[in-house]
């Protein structure tokens, strides 16, 4: 890809032009909480709930890549990777849930009709990020031949809270083969802002670039902007699933995934998302390997969700900083699971929580969200905030 090149796709509901980037900075230390902020989680703590949503059982056991949300019509809302007992697998479709009490209860999983599986059921599916935006979703996902090969990427819109889904559509030029579409931000200015992570080489996520989609128009169309890498060489292969923090300056932040290395990375684009780094580089926030998610609270504050651990995916933890990802005073363990028997060999994401994803409550009292507990139950979580300081 010539990334200094300008191209415009537009189509029905989106089109992509590339931008070009330049390098930005690094990350940042993240000193130990005071004792302050440790009583306050301590008091936060008691006033979290969860409910399991979901309790697989073979042949369908798997849950995974879940993704909470409000949905326009007020219910909580789920999709998840299910199907089958593990994933990558032909068997994997995507499944949708409603809480109509606020967490609650749940609606028996059921598999969205998106055109794949009914013409061809070996196709797998993969949903990584659902947006809710001025009354409509857009479910953004991936279909593959069961081992991410034949590996392309699509969108669907609803206007019913999920009930019913407009037919797929491509996403445009080459982001349509080997990418997925992550955790969406809506700017200051309105922009809408979605990072995704692309694969220069099939059939498995080897070569990764990062960059974001920007719309200024609701969606009809999105320039495309960045080509990150997390790493020089053109053979490595791992999972990057970018997530996205607006400072109040407009700069944008973004931190990556970097398997193997025990930390989260970090781009930074000065000019609102335009122009990014050729290469992110390591921040001193642990990460075992696993998505994380981030979440604006207002001004330089910011949540986040993720496994604090550089080798596995236990505990699954929320952090906030309140100087825009300089340090992050509050820390506190939300689910801690027990670890495996002695001689057990369950690792990765079958010994630990995975995936949480959500939304924060318009007063910005409580982050909900849902995870995945060892790649077979999916669980809301409502995560008490800390009283924010001015």
């Amino acid at each position: 890809m010539n990334i200094s090149r300008r191209r415009l796709f537009p189509v029905a509901f989106m089109g992509i032009a590339a931008g070009t980037p330049r390098m930005q900075g690094a990350g940042a230390a993240t000193p130990e909480p005071s004792s302050d902020w440790t009583r306050q989680a301590f008091e936060d703590s008691v006033l979290d709930s969860s409910t399991v949503v979901f309790d697989g059982k073979s042949p369908n056991r798997l849950a995974c890549n879940t993704n909470l949300r409000k949905m326009p019509d007020g219910t909580l809302a789920m999709t998840m990777l299910g199907g089958g007992d593990d994933e990558p697998l032909p068997e994997n479709n995507i499944f949708l849930t409603w809480s109509r009490d606020q967490g609650k209860t749940w609606s028996e999983l059921q598999p969205l009709l998106l055109g794949f599986k009914e013409k061809d059921r070996s196709r797998a599916l993969v949903p990584p990020e659902l947006m809710v935006h001025n009354g409509r979703c857009w479910l953004f996902f991936y279909v593959h031949d069961g081992k991410f090969g034949e590996w392309s990427s699509w969108y669907s819109t609803s206007d019913d809270s999920g009930h019913t889904w407009s037919k797929a559509t491509p996403i445009p030029g080459e982001l349509h083969r080997s990418t997925a579409v992550r955790n969406h931000i809506i700017t200051r200015k309105g922009d809408i802002m979605l990072p995704f992570q692309h694969y220069l080489a099939e059939p498995r996520n080897v070569n990764p670039r990062n960059g974001v989609l920007i719309s200024s128009d609701g969606g009809k169309l999105f320039r495309q902007h960045g080509w990150i890498r997390v790493s020089d060489d053109d053979r490595y292969t791992g999972w990057t699933e970018p997530g996205l923090f607006e400072h109040t300056n407009g700069a944008i932040t973004m931190l990556l995934r970097r398997d193997g290395s025990g930390v989260l990375y970090r781009a930074d684009s000065p000019d609102g998302g335009k122009t990014w780094p050729a290469m992110a580089l390591p921040t001193a926030i642990p990460n075992p390997g696993s998505k994380f998610t981030l979440y604006p609270l207002g001004g330089e504050r910011v949540a986040l969700l993720h496994n604090p651990h550089p080798k596995t995916r236990n505990p699954l933890s929320l952090w906030v900083s309140f100087d825009g990802m300089e340090t992050w005073p509050y820390r506190r363990d939300l689910v801690r699971l027990p670890p495996p028997p002695p001689g057990g060999r369950i690792t990765g994401s079958l010994a630990g929580m995975n995936y949480p994803d959500g939304f924060v409550s318009e007063d910005r009292s409580y982050l909900h969200f849902a995870y995945d507990e060892r790649r077979s139950r999916a669980i809301y979580y409502a995560a008490k905030l800390p009283l924010l300081p001015a």
